[in-house]
């Protein structure tokens, strides 16, 4: 097959979706199938690494750099090129990614060249309006004039959509703008996945989050989950572990308590610095290591000096992923706070290190078990502390908790995953005679 993957994050942005896509992409191409990266470039010499502008199969939108974050970049346009070189490629799928300009343009570009279309539901879109609204204040009006005429909209979906531009009235009469923007997103995305042939989720949180938003804006969705695959990364030797270890500030009789991760206000980090506060009084040999780097950490390390646990909050900032596995073997405990992840890779790779994990999400990873790998804790500080606590005061059930760790991990490799995705494109391609 020949395959179009579309995405509105990619290098140099370092993030999960960079991740899935560069996964996906080696995955079917190592499974025979030709494939194509569409992604935005504000500038091709000094926003996209040179690997890629060599590539002949990256093919670049252009783009505005840093609307709402440092490392966004907003599409706003519809280059015919771009439309022109989709029809001579003659690809058989358009995959998208994201939902932005870039994943409108894919559906847009399906309907002209009657290409199976499949969409991945990566973003918590509610939580991304309130956190980025400067991006959602950008996204909106473009929303508003692309996805009618990408779409190509009916006449109740027309006016569903003009609906969510309505401020909603609360019972005593008050607007609320609050919610407006999340309305418009969600009706718009809804759309965009109702155009597709099959929706991907990655998780059952994502499931039930785009059951949500069909139900919730009146469309038919074809939902399959199936979450991205990720393999063990490469085991770091003891000297490269204690280098890590020295360098970020820790000592042998240390337990670490681990975040990798891009450090986003909407991840629900700052709820670990109380949790330190709480941890130490049963645990004093604690420490929190966030590896990673975002917007939010100037914010973090303000919250962690300013609490009674300044000296063990550390911050080991931004690794490639090749060496993620010496600060996961350093680690005792995988903490994983975040509500607005839709499966989060770091879980998978902490999986795979056999490190025990807690979540305060149930449903955003596929690879993990609540009191089988570790423990589901209420959003609260001192439910997470109590929850590390037991692990790290219990060898026998931290051994458990790392077999069975690993043995979820393994299950959902990157080339088992893939095929699941193959066969998909492939049954959508027969279903509908493409």
């Amino acid at each position: 097959m020949k395959i179009g993957l579309f995405t509105d994050s990619y290098r140099p942005a370092t993030n999960g979706i960079v991740y899935v896509v560069d996964i996906t992409r080696r995955e079917l191409e190592a499974l025979g199938h030709e494939v194509y990266v569409f992604a935005p470039a504000a500038n091709l010499r000094n926003h996209v690494t040179e690997i890629d502008r060599d590539d002949p199969r990256v093919i670049h939108f252009p783009a505005i750099k840093g609307v709402g974050f440092s490392e966004s970049q907003l599409s706003l346009f519809f280059p015919p090129r771009i439309l022109k070189k989709i029809r001579e490629l003659k690809l058989d799928v358009l995959y998208f990614l994201t939902t932005g300009q870039v994943g409108v343009m894919a559906a847009y570009a399906a309907r002209k060249t009657n290409a199976v279309l499949v969409g991945q539901h990566s973003t918590d879109v509610y939580e991304y309006a309130k956190s980025y609204p400067v991006l959602t204040a950008v996204a909106l009006p473009a929303a508003s004039i692309i996805a009618p005429m990408a779409l190509d909209l009916n006449a109740n979906q027309k006016k569903l959509l003009a609906k969510a531009y309505v401020p909603p009235v609360s019972r005593r009469g008050r607007v609320s703008e609050s919610s407006l923007p999340a309305n418009v997103i969600g009706a718009t995305i809804a759309m965009l996945y109702s155009a597709c042939d099959a929706t991907i989720a990655l998780s059952r949180k994502s499931a039930k989050q785009l059951t949500m938003l069909a139900e919730k804006n009146h469309q038919q969705l074809n939902i399959e989950i199936i979450p991205t695959g990720v393999n063990a990364l490469p085991v770091a030797d003891e000297a490269t572990v204690k280098s890590f270890r020295d360098k970020v500030g820790l000592t042998d009789d240390d337990e670490v308590v681990l975040y990798v991760g891009r450090l986003g206000e909407e991840k629900n980090l700052a709820m670990l610095i109380p949790m330190m506060e709480k941890l130490i009084r049963k645990r004093p040999n604690a420490k929190l290591v966030f590896v990673g780097d975002f917007d939010f950490r100037e914010t973090l390390e303000r919250l962690a000096s300013e609490s009674r646990v300044a000296g063990k909050v550390l911050f080991a900032g931004r690794l490639p992923r090749e060496k993620l596995s010496m600060a996961y073997q350093a680690a005792a405990v995988f903490a994983f706070p975040s509500l607005t992840d839709t499966q989060g890779l770091v879980i998978h790779e902490a999986a795979h290190t056999g490190l025990p994990l807690v979540l305060c999400d149930p449903d955003v990873s596929e690879c993990f078990e609540d009191g089988k790998n570790g423990f589901l804790a209420k959003n609260t500080p001192r439910d997470v502390a109590n929850k590390i606590a037991i692990i790290l005061s219990d060898d026998k059930l931290r051994a458990q908790f790392r077999t069975h760790s690993k043995r979820l991990a393994e299950s959902l490799g990157e080339r088992a995953q893939t095929e699941k995705i193959v066969a998909l494109f492939r049954h959508m391609l027969k279903k509908t005679d493409r």
